[in-house]
């Protein structure tokens, strides 16, 4: 364990390892200030690791924004990223399956021997976030209660709206295509050799999610889709793009919520158009220090009414 300063605060630091099949060890990486506080459970996107939400600087991250205001945050380091071993590689064989089935599930059983019975918010990130939403579909029984959850930058699929939108998406698409090729693995920026990057399979098997009508499990065909519309999702925050960043649009957001079918939903716009002091992409969505007073304080009294129905927020919508 290890301690760090945040803001005025000064916060704990403790890193668990995770087995999965295969031998893969996972890094859980737990961030607080107190040891009662409500779970939080973290995962970051494609091509990204643990730093997304905790990264190295004492104003900005949600991982410590949450644990100053009293939560127990537990952030979720998938297989080949950050100091999860081994690293991925050209030989790494594992796909969304795995992350999904195995992964997620792992982690969310070590955060549950830790805080044992405590209702859980669980949060993510693109590629994240469709990660937990599968996984809450598979899990027949969950390891602890879900309260809610909050995705940032939310999408299935990227929606080519314009030709701006679809130039920069080829570019993207062909620095992955590049990168899985030369390297076997890929990073959000589209290049190989990152730590944080994912394998060659979680690449082609994300874009065929973004492409395609159905929503399948690429190994076992288990439909996601029709599992999350028949079975309830705890009450849901939404934080979406307004500017003519890639990833996370409004409107990509807006249909993934569709595919969920009906549940408790805000949805909630980012960016200069909405008040807020700059316009973010995905990633900086959670690593700028500006975050914190645009949108991070809304989470933190979105939480807070989920914990006590009896008090009113003010969100805005997109």
């Amino acid at each position: 364990m290890s301690t760090f300063p945040w803001g005025e605060s000064r916060l704990k630091l403790e890193e668990h390892t995770v087995t999965v099949s295969g031998g893969h060890q996972l890094q859980l990486r737990r961030c607080y200030k107190r040891t009662d506080g409500p779970p939080v459970f973290l995962v970051a996107g494609f091509g990204q690791d643990s730093s997304l939400f905790l990264p190295n600087s004492t104003q900005a991250g949600l991982a410590p924004f949450l644990a100053t205001a009293g939560y127990d945050v537990f952030v979720a380091e998938l297989r080949g990223k950050g100091r999860s071993w081994p690293l991925v590689t050209r030989h790494a064989d594992w796909g969304l399956h795995a992350l999904i089935a195995e992964d997620i599930p792992a982690h969310l059983n070590a955060m549950a021997k830790l805080r044992p019975g405590a209702p859980q918010m669980w949060g993510g990130q693109g590629l994240g976030s469709l990660l937990l939403l599968a996984a809450y579909a598979r899990l027949d029984i969950l390891p602890a209660p879900v309260f809610s959850m909050v995705h940032f930058a939310a999408g299935r699929c990227c929606q080519l709206t314009s030709l701006d939108k679809t130039l920069r998406y080829m570019t993207w698409q062909w620095g992955c295509d590049t990168a899985a090729a030369l390297f076997g693995c890929v990073n959000a920026a589209g290049v190989g050799h990152q730590v944080h990057a994912d394998s060659r399979l979680v690449y082609q098997q994300w874009r065929a999610w973004q492409q395609s009508i159905d929503w399948l499990d690429p190994e076992d065909g288990f439909d996601y889709r029709q599992a999350l519309q028949r079975k309830p999702l705890p009450p849901s925050l939404y934080f979406s793009l307004r500017d003519r960043g890639l990833w996370g649009s409004v409107e990509d957001t807006r249909l993934l919520i569709e595919e969920l079918g009906p549940h408790d939903v805000r949805l909630v716009g980012v960016g200069k158009a909405c008040g807020n002091r700059r316009n973010y992409n995905a990633e900086t969505l959670l690593t700028h220090k500006d975050a914190v007073s645009d949108h991070f304080e809304a989470i933190e009294a979105w939480l807070y009414e989920m914990q006590h129905p009896d008090a009113t927020t003010q969100l805005r919508r997109a």
